[in-house]
């Protein structure tokens, strides 16, 4: 394993690369897609919103017209082309999930990455492998580029396999099947009767959950991966999730993000390129340990309690977070 520096690999499978109106991200990823060399690449933009301009005074419709352009050109017909350009903003709700949603009605298998989520080139073929390998086992809804494990050194150290499985759906570039997407459910429905049917480690872990999803619910939170991660609980679905994390974040504290407008210990984490072929596990079923591991140190574990105390208070004082978890 090392930090990310491979060359050469030919991608197999398509790709769906999301933008919204941050063109140094773009600048940064689609050449990085492109050097895997997909044979397809599906280009979803939302629309700007209306009359809305950035602190120095630029309409974001001008934002979005040059990402637009600089892809457009950038690809060059380096590979197969699809857009969903869209004249009006849905937001992040409706905007991603109907792209993936229009990537799958034409695509059996694909990689969706978004511009904040800078992969390293294994990636690509970590992802190929793996949609091939479990093609026909549908109780794994999506493959991962990013754990967060890296977060937890000493669990990530005494790991002897390339990837795990895990209830958790890390979005941070990741690939799935058109069949498994079917199964995601924007709007959630009868949630007590479901939710009480889900296993959790403990009660903090179920309460913290539970929250989400009716705050998700009451339209409080404008995101779709709220619902990704309840739509595999559902159906007792479970994720791949890589030892080392294959993509870098690079949407970190900045105004124009969606959610990841503070700063974080992620933004400092890396993306590794590592040996194939891959070591895989012996078994599908995930480990409680890990998985109450992962709850308390990227979720709403302990170690994200003093950040979201630190956020009220900054929030209060300050009128921002100072963190993001």
């Amino acid at each position: 394993m090392k930090a990310a520096s491979q060359t050469f690999y030919q991608c197999k499978s398509p790709v769906l690369f999301l933008t919204f109106n941050r063109l140094d991200t773009v600048e940064q990823t689609l050449p990085q897609i492109l050097q895997a060399k997909p044979p397809k690449i599906y280009l979803a933009s939302d629309g700007a919103r209306e009359n809305k301009k950035d602190s120095q005074g630029k309409l974001e419709s001008e934002k979005v017209a040059k990402i637009r352009k600089y892809m457009l050109d950038t690809i060059n017909q380096q590979c197969e082309i699809k857009t969903r350009f869209l004249d009006s903003n849905l937001g992040c709700k409706m905007g991603v999930s109907s792209a993936i949603s229009w990537f799958f009605s034409q695509e059996e298998q694909g990689i969706i990455l978004e511009d904040d989520c800078l992969p390293s080139l294994s990636f690509f073929r970590f992802c190929d492998e793996l949609l091939e390998y479990y093609k026909e086992t549908e109780q794994i809804f999506l493959i991962s580029g990013w754990s967060g494990l890296d977060l937890l050194p000493r669990l990530k150290q005494y790991m002897q396999v390339d990837y795990f499985f895990s209830k958790y759906a890390h979005i941070w570039g990741w690939a799935s099947w058109a069949n498994r997407w079917t199964k995601y459910e924007r709007e959630i429905e009868d949630f007590e009767t479901h939710f009480a049917k889900m296993s959790f480690c403990n009660h903090r872990e179920k309460r913290y959950w539970h929250k989400i999803f009716l705050s998700y619910i009451a339209g409080e939170i404008d995101t779709w991966d709220y619902p990704l991660t309840y739509s595999m609980w559902k159906h007792q679905a479970i994720s791949i999730q890589p030892k080392h994390a294959f993509i870098k974040n690079i949407g970190f504290n900045r105004e124009d993000a969606t959610h990841t407008t503070s700063t974080s210990p992620i933004q400092a984490l890396k993306n590794y390129d590592i040996d194939f072929p891959l070591q895989t596990p012996k078994t599908m079923q995930p480990t409680p340990k890990l998985e109450q591991a992962i709850f308390e140190g990227v979720f709403g574990g302990k170690q994200q309690y003093m950040l979201r105390l630190i956020n009220k208070v900054s929030q209060k004082l300050l009128g921002k977070k100072l963190f993001w978890h």
